[in-house]
């Protein structure tokens, strides 16, 4: 987003890999999807809901309250009660925090989802996803999804059945899916490209491709799950997995405070540090490290541990 870097080997460097890790939220969700759409795995909704909201609602709440304060007193934003009361009902306290509104907006309705699942054969669910992701697309087409907490989950609900999909439907069926998503990796870093040149960083269609319901970011979330889904891994990446798995919602929720610590340690003392080709990896391998350290000590202190 710096205007003096456009148009150079550094800018499209960023962008490049900016466009190929967009499918990051669609995959959760469709992860999600495959795991809890599963008819034969349901509980009653009650112990559903106790269950997956003893988990997320703590951590939402807390760490809602920790970002309202991190924007006050580290970037020194002047929050009234009124623009907290906004940012909450929008889902975004934080830039990341709407994953943690979008998630228990789709937990709410899993029993229900799963339960209608039931009544589709896999011709008809493929149908069903395919017209709730047009009209999701639709609709970001129309506002970018400007919508509340109420209702930013809707429109996931198609990668929500699509992980189940996959599993189901898609995992005997061989494709060309390694070449599909290279090809929407490069077409989303193209036409990003293309529209910031014509576009400049300030229009909100400049960087349209890297949204979640964008045709090109649709085709990467479902051919990079079915690569993953198809992909066989070591027993030790496995073990890795397993022992890191625990971590990851603090990790999310946490780590945009070690970025922007690392940042603005980048700025007061190593400025040269901004350009992608040492800024994209070295800040990478330090978040993953210092966030985990942290994440993993927060465990230890038990009233810490249901937020992390």
């Amino acid at each position: 987003m710096q205007p003096d870097q456009l148009g150079t080997v550094s800018w499209h460097l960023a962008n490049f890999m900016d466009s190929a890790t967009r499918w990051s939220v669609p995959v959760f969700v469709m992860l999600s999807g495959a795991l809890l759409l599963d008819a034969n795995k349901q509980t009653s909704p009650r112990e559903f809901w106790a269950k997956r909201m003893n988990r997320l609602l703590p951590a939402l709440l807390f760490w809602s309250a920790v970002y309202l304060a991190w924007r006050a007193f580290f970037w020194h934003q002047p929050l009234t009660l009124n623009t907290i009361a906004l940012d909450l009902i929008a889902g975004r306290p934080y830039v990341h925090l709407y994953f943690l509104f979008l998630i228990a907006g789709l937990y709410l309705v899993t029993p229900f989802l799963a339960m209608a699942v039931t009544s589709l054969d896999s011709k008809h669910l493929g149908q069903a996803i395919l017209v709730m992701a047009a009209l999701a697309l639709g609709a970001n087409l129309a506002d970018f999804l400007a919508t509340s907490v109420f209702t930013m989950f809707v429109p996931y609900i198609a990668y929500y059945f699509a992980g189940l999909y996959c599993i189901l439907v898609l995992a005997n069926r061989p494709g060309p899916y390694g070449l599909l998503l290279a090809g929407a990796i490069i077409t989303t870093t193209l036409l990003t490209a293309f529209l910031v040149s014509m576009k400049g960083l300030d229009d909100h269609w400049s960087f349209y491709f890297y949204e979640d319901f964008s045709p090109t970011i649709m085709v990467m979330a479902v051919t990079l799950f079915m690569v993953l889904l198809r992909a066989t891994f070591s027993p030790a990446i496995q073990s890795i997995a397993q022992r890191l798995a625990p971590w990851t919602l603090g990790v999310y929720v946490a780590h945009p405070i070690i970025v922007e610590l690392l940042r603005n340690l980048y700025h007061t003392t190593m400025p040269a540090m901004f350009r992608p080709l040492y800024y994209i990896p070295i800040t990478f391998a330090a978040t993953i490290i210092l966030t985990f350290t942290a994440v993993a000590l927060m465990q230890k202190v038990p009233i810490l541990r249901r937020v992390v």
